[in-house]
Protein backbone atom coordinates (compact mmCIF):
# COMPACT_ATOMS: atom_id res chain seq x y z
CA UNK A 1 0.00 0.00 0.00
CA UNK A 2 1.66 3.38 -1.17
CA UNK A 3 1.38 6.33 1.63
CA UNK A 4 3.20 9.05 2.60
CA UNK A 5 1.72 9.23 5.98
CA UNK A 6 5.95 8.97 6.97
CA UNK A 7 5.34 12.67 6.26
CA UNK A 8 3.32 13.18 9.16
CA UNK A 9 5.39 14.09 12.02
CA UNK A 10 3.07 13.88 15.40
CA UNK A 11 3.84 17.33 17.77
CA UNK A 12 5.11 15.82 21.49
CA UNK A 13 2.37 17.03 24.07
CA UNK A 14 3.17 19.62 26.98
CA UNK A 15 2.86 17.84 30.50
CA UNK A 16 2.79 18.58 33.97
CA UNK A 17 5.21 17.69 36.50
CA UNK A 18 2.77 14.89 37.59
CA UNK A 19 2.35 13.50 34.42
CA UNK A 20 -0.83 14.97 32.96
CA UNK A 21 -1.08 16.88 29.98
CA UNK A 22 -1.14 20.54 30.09
CA UNK A 23 -4.89 21.94 30.49
CA UNK A 24 -6.27 25.39 31.08
CA UNK A 25 -8.72 26.50 33.36
CA UNK A 26 -11.15 29.51 31.78
CA UNK A 27 -13.11 32.27 33.84
CA UNK A 28 -15.40 32.59 30.61
CA UNK A 29 -15.28 32.08 26.88
CA UNK A 30 -13.42 34.48 25.49
CA UNK A 31 -10.87 35.65 29.06
CA UNK A 32 -7.19 35.67 27.90
CA UNK A 33 -6.71 31.93 29.32
CA UNK A 34 -9.20 31.25 26.77
CA UNK A 35 -7.44 32.45 23.98
CA UNK A 36 -4.52 30.58 25.06
CA UNK A 37 -6.84 27.51 24.72
CA UNK A 38 -8.16 27.83 21.45
CA UNK A 39 -4.13 28.02 20.27
CA UNK A 40 -3.04 25.15 21.81
CA UNK A 41 -6.78 23.26 20.40
CA UNK A 42 -5.73 24.45 16.41
CA UNK A 43 -2.12 23.13 17.22
CA UNK A 44 -2.52 20.01 18.71
CA UNK A 45 -6.48 19.08 17.56
CA UNK A 46 -7.21 18.97 20.94
CA UNK A 47 -7.38 20.47 24.86
CA UNK A 48 -7.78 19.80 28.19
CA UNK A 49 -9.70 22.58 30.62
CA UNK A 50 -9.71 21.39 34.05
CA UNK A 51 -12.00 21.91 36.78
CA UNK A 52 -15.45 21.39 34.63
CA UNK A 53 -17.09 19.25 37.59
CA UNK A 54 -16.80 19.54 41.10
CA UNK A 55 -15.34 16.36 43.05
CA UNK A 56 -19.21 16.17 44.34
CA UNK A 57 -20.58 16.08 40.39
CA UNK A 58 -17.76 14.01 39.80
CA UNK A 59 -18.99 11.37 42.69
CA UNK A 60 -22.20 11.94 41.82
CA UNK A 61 -21.74 10.74 38.30
CA UNK A 62 -19.95 7.67 38.75
CA UNK A 63 -22.17 6.71 41.04
CA UNK A 64 -25.03 6.97 38.39
CA UNK A 65 -22.95 5.28 35.98
CA UNK A 66 -23.42 2.61 39.07
CA UNK A 67 -26.90 2.85 38.84
CA UNK A 68 -27.10 2.38 34.88
CA UNK A 69 -24.75 -0.53 34.93
CA UNK A 70 -27.28 -2.35 37.49
CA UNK A 71 -30.24 -1.56 36.20
CA UNK A 72 -28.42 -3.41 33.03
CA UNK A 73 -27.21 -6.64 34.86
CA UNK A 74 -30.29 -6.61 37.01
CA UNK A 75 -28.30 -7.08 40.29
CA UNK A 76 -26.30 -4.89 42.79
CA UNK A 77 -22.16 -5.23 41.87
CA UNK A 78 -20.63 -2.09 42.45
CA UNK A 79 -18.86 -2.90 46.19
CA UNK A 80 -18.09 -7.01 44.62
CA UNK A 81 -15.51 -6.29 42.15
CA UNK A 82 -15.62 -10.38 41.72
CA UNK A 83 -18.68 -9.84 39.87
CA UNK A 84 -17.88 -7.86 36.89
CA UNK A 85 -17.13 -10.41 34.92
CA UNK A 86 -17.79 -10.82 31.19
CA UNK A 87 -20.92 -12.56 31.83
CA UNK A 88 -22.62 -9.44 33.67
CA UNK A 89 -20.85 -6.84 31.67
CA UNK A 90 -22.24 -8.64 28.23
CA UNK A 91 -25.26 -6.55 29.14
CA UNK A 92 -23.80 -3.43 29.75
CA UNK A 93 -23.51 -1.75 26.21
CA UNK A 94 -20.72 -1.62 24.07
CA UNK A 95 -18.14 -3.85 26.18
CA UNK A 96 -15.29 -4.47 24.02
CA UNK A 97 -14.93 -0.38 23.83
CA UNK A 98 -15.99 0.72 27.08
CA UNK A 99 -19.23 1.72 26.23
CA UNK A 100 -21.68 1.82 28.84
CA UNK A 101 -25.43 1.75 27.05
CA UNK A 102 -25.69 0.83 23.33
CA UNK A 103 -27.48 4.28 22.44
CA UNK A 104 -27.56 8.02 24.49
CA UNK A 105 -28.33 7.53 28.33
CA UNK A 106 -31.13 9.51 29.99
CA UNK A 107 -30.93 9.65 33.49
CA UNK A 108 -31.49 12.52 35.84
CA UNK A 109 -27.61 13.14 36.72
CA UNK A 110 -26.55 12.75 32.91
CA UNK A 111 -29.25 15.06 31.71
CA UNK A 112 -28.49 17.62 34.46
CA UNK A 113 -24.50 17.23 33.88
CA UNK A 114 -25.38 18.72 30.14
CA UNK A 115 -25.67 22.06 31.72
CA UNK A 116 -22.67 22.40 33.56
CA UNK A 117 -21.96 26.48 33.19
CA UNK A 118 -17.95 25.19 32.94
CA UNK A 119 -18.53 22.54 30.21
CA UNK A 120 -20.64 25.39 28.08
CA UNK A 121 -17.45 27.39 28.56
CA UNK A 122 -15.02 24.97 27.55
CA UNK A 123 -17.43 24.10 24.13
CA UNK A 124 -17.91 28.45 23.82
CA UNK A 125 -14.11 29.10 24.27
CA UNK A 126 -12.87 26.38 21.11
CA UNK A 127 -16.26 26.98 18.70
CA UNK A 128 -15.97 31.07 18.98
CA UNK A 129 -20.04 31.22 20.01
CA UNK A 130 -21.82 30.53 23.19
CA UNK A 131 -25.09 29.97 21.56
CA UNK A 132 -24.46 26.33 21.57
CA UNK A 133 -26.86 22.81 21.26
CA UNK A 134 -25.64 20.08 23.75
CA UNK A 135 -25.84 16.44 22.36
CA UNK A 136 -27.48 13.54 24.35
CA UNK A 137 -24.42 10.72 24.43
CA UNK A 138 -23.73 7.67 26.64
CA UNK A 139 -21.10 6.90 29.76
CA UNK A 140 -17.65 5.06 29.60
CA UNK A 141 -16.34 2.80 31.88
CA UNK A 142 -13.19 0.91 32.28
CA UNK A 143 -12.56 -2.24 34.44
CA UNK A 144 -9.60 -2.20 36.83
CA UNK A 145 -7.84 -5.18 34.96
CA UNK A 146 -3.96 -5.39 36.27
CA UNK A 147 -5.56 -8.50 38.14
CA UNK A 148 -8.53 -9.54 35.85
CA UNK A 149 -6.62 -9.16 32.38
CA UNK A 150 -9.82 -10.98 30.41
CA UNK A 151 -11.57 -7.78 31.24
CA UNK A 152 -9.62 -5.54 29.14
CA UNK A 153 -11.17 -3.09 26.52
CA UNK A 154 -9.42 -3.12 23.01
CA UNK A 155 -7.14 -0.22 22.24
CA UNK A 156 -8.52 1.38 18.96
CA UNK A 157 -7.92 4.43 16.66
CA UNK A 158 -11.33 5.30 14.92
CA UNK A 159 -13.08 8.78 13.24
CA UNK A 160 -16.40 9.35 14.16
CA UNK A 161 -17.27 10.55 10.40
CA UNK A 162 -16.22 9.13 6.86
CA UNK A 163 -12.57 10.58 6.29
CA UNK A 164 -13.25 9.91 2.03
CA UNK A 165 -16.63 11.40 2.27
CA UNK A 166 -15.62 14.10 4.20
CA UNK A 167 -12.83 14.93 1.10
CA UNK A 168 -14.54 14.33 -1.95
CA UNK A 169 -18.17 16.10 -1.15
CA UNK A 170 -18.70 19.59 -3.06
CA UNK A 171 -20.85 20.79 -0.32
CA UNK A 172 -22.71 20.08 2.66
CA UNK A 173 -26.12 18.44 1.06
CA UNK A 174 -25.53 15.33 2.43
CA UNK A 175 -24.80 16.58 5.64
CA UNK A 176 -27.38 18.62 5.31
CA UNK A 177 -30.14 16.27 4.26
CA UNK A 178 -29.10 13.71 6.83
CA UNK A 179 -29.41 15.93 9.76
CA UNK A 180 -32.66 17.40 8.48
CA UNK A 181 -34.31 14.42 8.67
CA UNK A 182 -33.60 13.34 12.06
CA UNK A 183 -37.31 12.57 13.48
CA UNK A 184 -35.18 11.83 17.23
CA UNK A 185 -37.91 8.41 17.53
CA UNK A 186 -34.91 6.48 17.85
CA UNK A 187 -31.78 7.10 20.37
CA UNK A 188 -29.93 6.03 17.88
CA UNK A 189 -30.93 9.50 15.82
CA UNK A 190 -28.81 11.26 18.94
CA UNK A 191 -25.45 9.05 17.67
CA UNK A 192 -26.32 9.94 14.09
CA UNK A 193 -26.02 13.80 15.07
CA UNK A 194 -23.07 13.39 15.84
CA UNK A 195 -21.16 12.11 13.24
CA UNK A 196 -21.86 14.61 10.61
CA UNK A 197 -19.20 17.02 9.84
CA UNK A 198 -19.73 18.24 6.67
CA UNK A 199 -17.22 18.34 4.09
CA UNK A 200 -13.45 20.09 3.51
CA UNK A 201 -14.31 22.41 1.65
CA UNK A 202 -16.79 24.44 3.75
CA UNK A 203 -14.40 23.31 6.57
CA UNK A 204 -17.15 23.57 9.68
CA UNK A 205 -15.11 23.06 13.17
CA UNK A 206 -16.72 20.06 15.25
CA UNK A 207 -15.67 19.18 17.96
CA UNK A 208 -16.63 16.08 20.20
CA UNK A 209 -15.31 15.84 24.24
CA UNK A 210 -15.61 13.93 27.22
CA UNK A 211 -15.17 14.69 31.13
CA UNK A 212 -13.12 12.74 33.03
CA UNK A 213 -14.60 11.88 36.56
CA UNK A 214 -11.73 10.02 38.57
CA UNK A 215 -8.37 11.04 37.79
CA UNK A 216 -7.22 9.01 34.60
CA UNK A 217 -3.24 8.13 34.43
CA UNK A 218 -1.70 6.65 31.36
CA UNK A 219 -2.18 3.33 33.14
CA UNK A 220 -5.85 3.67 33.87
CA UNK A 221 -5.95 3.56 30.29
CA UNK A 222 -9.09 5.35 28.23
CA UNK A 223 -8.53 8.40 25.64
CA UNK A 224 -5.67 8.97 23.58
CA UNK A 225 -5.49 10.55 19.64
CA UNK A 226 -3.12 10.82 17.28
CA UNK A 227 -1.98 15.01 17.83
CA UNK A 228 -1.97 17.40 14.98
CA UNK A 229 -3.80 14.79 12.77
CA UNK A 230 -6.58 17.29 12.27
CA UNK A 231 -4.10 19.14 9.80
CA UNK A 232 -3.16 15.99 7.91
CA UNK A 233 -6.71 13.79 8.02
CA UNK A 234 -7.02 15.62 4.28
CA UNK A 235 -4.20 13.95 2.85
CA UNK A 236 -4.30 10.87 4.66
CA UNK A 237 -7.80 9.76 3.30
CA UNK A 238 -6.69 10.52 -0.25
CA UNK A 239 -3.64 8.31 -0.21
CA UNK A 240 -5.31 5.52 2.05
CA UNK A 241 -8.36 5.39 -0.48
CA UNK A 242 -7.76 1.49 -1.09
CA UNK A 243 -9.39 1.20 2.42
CA UNK A 244 -12.31 3.64 1.80
CA UNK A 245 -13.27 0.13 0.11
CA UNK A 246 -12.67 -1.83 3.15
CA UNK A 247 -15.30 0.32 5.42
CA UNK A 248 -17.62 2.36 2.51
CA UNK A 249 -18.08 5.54 1.70
CA UNK A 250 -20.83 6.38 4.38
CA UNK A 251 -19.98 4.54 7.07
CA UNK A 252 -19.76 7.12 9.51
CA UNK A 253 -17.58 5.45 12.25
CA UNK A 254 -14.25 4.08 10.64
CA UNK A 255 -12.16 2.04 13.45
CA UNK A 256 -8.98 1.11 11.44
CA UNK A 257 -6.78 -1.76 12.94
CA UNK A 258 -3.40 -1.67 13.97
CA UNK A 259 -1.91 -3.28 10.45
CA UNK A 260 -3.21 -0.50 8.26
CA UNK A 261 -1.79 2.49 10.26
CA UNK A 262 0.88 1.29 12.24
CA UNK A 263 2.62 4.47 11.95
CA UNK A 264 -0.65 6.34 13.58
CA UNK A 265 -0.71 3.56 16.25
CA UNK A 266 2.91 4.24 16.71
CA UNK A 267 2.12 7.91 16.95
CA UNK A 268 -0.77 8.28 19.36
CA UNK A 269 -0.90 9.59 22.75
CA UNK A 270 -2.91 8.94 25.71
CA UNK A 271 -4.47 11.86 27.52
CA UNK A 272 -4.09 12.20 30.84
CA UNK A 273 -5.94 14.44 33.10
CA UNK A 274 -7.07 15.16 36.49
CA UNK A 275 -10.41 14.10 37.56
CA UNK A 276 -13.21 16.93 36.59
CA UNK A 277 -11.46 17.77 33.68
CA UNK A 278 -12.81 18.11 29.85
CA UNK A 279 -11.02 16.93 27.08
CA UNK A 280 -12.36 18.57 23.76
CA UNK A 281 -11.07 17.38 20.59
CA UNK A 282 -11.69 18.02 16.73
CA UNK A 283 -13.72 16.01 15.06
CA UNK A 284 -10.55 15.09 12.32
CA UNK A 285 -8.28 13.88 14.70
CA UNK A 286 -8.07 10.06 14.82
CA UNK A 287 -8.65 9.31 18.40
CA UNK A 288 -9.68 6.14 20.47
CA UNK A 289 -8.82 4.45 23.83
CA UNK A 290 -6.00 2.65 24.75
CA UNK A 291 -6.69 -0.33 27.36
CA UNK A 292 -6.90 0.07 31.25
CA UNK A 293 -3.80 -1.79 32.74
CA UNK A 294 -4.32 -0.62 36.53
CA UNK A 295 -6.14 -1.56 39.58
CA UNK A 296 -8.56 1.71 39.57
CA UNK A 297 -11.52 2.25 36.87
CA UNK A 298 -11.87 4.94 34.04
CA UNK A 299 -14.84 6.53 34.22
CA UNK A 300 -16.17 9.32 31.50
CA UNK A 301 -19.12 10.82 30.60
CA UNK A 302 -19.28 12.16 26.34
CA UNK A 303 -20.06 14.89 25.08
CA UNK A 304 -20.46 17.31 21.46
CA UNK A 305 -22.30 20.81 21.90
CA UNK A 306 -22.72 22.30 18.17
CA UNK A 307 -24.30 26.07 17.06
CA UNK A 308 -27.67 26.35 17.68
CA UNK A 309 -27.62 28.22 14.55
CA UNK A 310 -26.20 25.60 12.28
CA UNK A 311 -28.19 25.59 9.10
CA UNK A 312 -29.01 21.63 9.23
CA UNK A 313 -31.12 22.45 12.49
CA UNK A 314 -34.68 23.44 10.45
CA UNK A 315 -37.51 24.34 12.28
CA UNK A 316 -39.06 21.25 11.60
CA UNK A 317 -35.98 19.30 13.06
CA UNK A 318 -35.69 21.74 16.16
CA UNK A 319 -39.52 21.34 16.97
CA UNK A 320 -39.32 17.46 16.73
CA UNK A 321 -36.03 17.29 19.02
CA UNK A 322 -37.24 19.31 21.51
CA UNK A 323 -39.91 17.56 21.69
CA UNK A 324 -38.23 14.64 22.27
CA UNK A 325 -36.29 15.92 24.62
CA UNK A 326 -39.12 17.12 26.64
CA UNK A 327 -40.32 13.81 26.89
CA UNK A 328 -37.05 11.90 28.38
CA UNK A 329 -36.64 15.01 30.81
CA UNK A 330 -40.55 14.22 31.99
CA UNK A 331 -39.70 10.31 32.39
CA UNK A 332 -36.79 11.03 35.00
CA UNK A 333 -39.44 13.88 36.75
CA UNK A 334 -36.94 16.72 35.60
CA UNK A 335 -39.04 19.96 35.45
CA UNK A 336 -37.46 22.15 32.67
CA UNK A 337 -38.77 25.07 34.87
CA UNK A 338 -37.42 24.60 37.96
CA UNK A 339 -34.84 21.96 37.51
CA UNK A 340 -32.93 23.49 34.07
CA UNK A 341 -31.29 26.85 34.58
CA UNK A 342 -31.62 29.38 31.49
CA UNK A 343 -28.25 28.15 30.09
CA UNK A 344 -30.00 24.70 30.45
CA UNK A 345 -32.86 25.33 28.56
CA UNK A 346 -30.78 26.79 25.59
CA UNK A 347 -28.78 24.20 25.50
CA UNK A 348 -31.34 21.83 25.64
CA UNK A 349 -32.97 23.30 22.43
CA UNK A 350 -36.31 24.66 24.92
CA UNK A 351 -35.55 28.21 25.42
CA UNK A 352 -38.23 30.18 23.58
Amino acid sequence: MMTSTTKFQSPVIPRDSDGFVKSFTLSSYNCPEASAARTFFEEYGFVVIANVYTPEQCNDTISDIWNVIESLVGQPLRNNEQLWTQEFWSRTGIVHEGIIGDASLWTRQILLNRQTPALHTAFASVLGTENLLVNQDRYGMFRPTKEHPERSTMTNLHLDMNPWLYIDKEDNSHQLETLSKLRYRSDDDWITENNEPGCAKIGELHVQGLVNLADNREEDGGFWLVPGFHKYLTQWADDHRDLSHCYGHYNQFIMIGRQHIPELYGAACHISSRAGSAILWDQRTMHGSRANQSQCPRYAQFFKMFPADHPAMTLERAEKRSKAIMAKLQAVNIDPEADLTPLGRKLFGLAT
